[in-house]
């Protein structure tokens, strides 16, 4: 099966990797750390500072779905590109 994310890197260098869970909701891999995110909650902030680093808007609510963070992600990196 394939499987698709969106590479992340933050203002401060940090890279990340954000897909979709088993359950549908956004799920979130440090890829420039050897220190995993522990937990939930943890990662649950941390897509919600990415959210609104990037959209400029507060996250939707607390139960969005991956489809619809990665689409905002996505139209927020369009305006980005040449």
């Amino acid at each position: 099966m394939t499987e698709i994310g969106l590479w992340v890197q933050s203002e401060n260098g940090l890279r990340y990797l954000i897909k979709k869970n088993q359950h549908g909701y956004p799920d979130l891999f440090a890829l420039s750390s050897d220190k995993p995110l522990e937990g939930i909650k943890e990662k649950k902030e941390l897509s919600k500072a990415f959210y609104k680093e990037l959209t400029g808007t507060a996250y939707p609510h607390p139960d969005a779905t991956s489809r619809q963070i990665l689409w905002d992600f996505l139209e927020a990196a369009i305006k980005h590109l040449p």
